[in-house]
């Protein structure tokens, strides 16, 4: 859903500035200082990321989410936690009639000590929602359903590392990319369509996708708020929040049959 999204190679996140990193042990140690900001190209160093990313997506991936929790902090609000785990409670037997691979491979999860509003799915189906998208949307259990389930579709459709092996670059090695891994349109879409289906599975209120997207759009036309906001307002990889709010009031109403809408304006059902 949000532009931060995570990938770790080495046994600990990395500083931007670290040219080196140490893979898995049955891989070798490889140096980024001769390739620093350009394109991985060699079959060699192209072989070593794909091994360390196969790694932190299965095997390795509960390294990774120690490492993420080192990384962003973990959040002890314990409303926030509750809430958390009953909704991941909730989505996962729904996520599971149409995707049951989610059995196989179930989620870590934290809350995180962040304070904008954000959420992201890392390799290895690691997630994490920061504490400032509770604060956000008021501790509202539905709309951080809504957001969660969006994430839950980047894990269950393997955008984080079908985008990381697609893009190949040092800079997806070295701690956090600057748009999501994986973060393109169509990937953004998908994870809307579907989550809306997730919700529903659920139990959730299917008006609060569209309820999140309002507030989204009042909030960014507010100077005060937009450092909370800056970063998800990224038009190169995602659509607009108008459109993101017009495609799940267009679901609202064809799931009611027409007996539910969602003002264009003011966003009220």
């Amino acid at each position: 859903m949000f532009k931060k999204s995570k990938i770790i190679v080495g046994a600990a996140l990395l500083a931007v500035s670290v040219l080196s990193f140490t893979l898995p042990q049955q891989a070798e140690a490889i140096n980024l200082g001769s390739i620093a900001g350009k394109a991985v190209g060699t079959a060699k160093e192209q072989q070593e990321i794909n091994k360390a990313l196969n790694y932190y997506d299965n095997e390795g991936r509960h390294e990774l989410f120690e490492a993420l929790k080192q990384e962003d902090g973990v959040n002890s609000d314990y409303n926030a936690n509750a809430m958390l785990g009953r909704i991941m409670q909730r989505m996962t037997p729904a996520i599971a009639k149409s995707d049951a691979t989610i059995n196989s491979k179930p989620y870590n999860y934290f809350v995180n000590n962040q304070e904008f509003f954000n959420a992201y799915c890392a390799l290895g189906h690691n997630m994490s929602v920061n504490i400032g998208a509770f604060w956000f949307l008021d501790y509202n259990e539905d709309k951080l359903a809504a957001v969660i389930a969006h994430e839950l579709v980047h894990g269950q459709k393997e955008h984080p590392i079908k985008g990381a092996k697609k893009k190949m670059s040092v800079d997806f090695v070295m701690k956090t990319v600057g748009s999501e891994i994986g973060g393109t349109k169509p990937n953004e879409w998908e994870a809307d369509n579907i989550a809306f289906t997730y919700m529903a599975d659920a139990g959730y209120n299917v008006g609060a996708p569209a309820a999140v997207w309002q507030a989204v759009i009042e909030s960014s036309s507010d100077s005060s708020k937009k450092d909370v906001l800056s970063d998800i307002l990224n038009p190169s990889t995602h659509p607009k929040d108008s459109d993101r709010r017009n495609n799940y009031s267009k679901k609202l109403t064809e799931y009611s049959n027409g007996k539910v809408t969602v003002d264009a304006n003011s966003g009220e059902v």
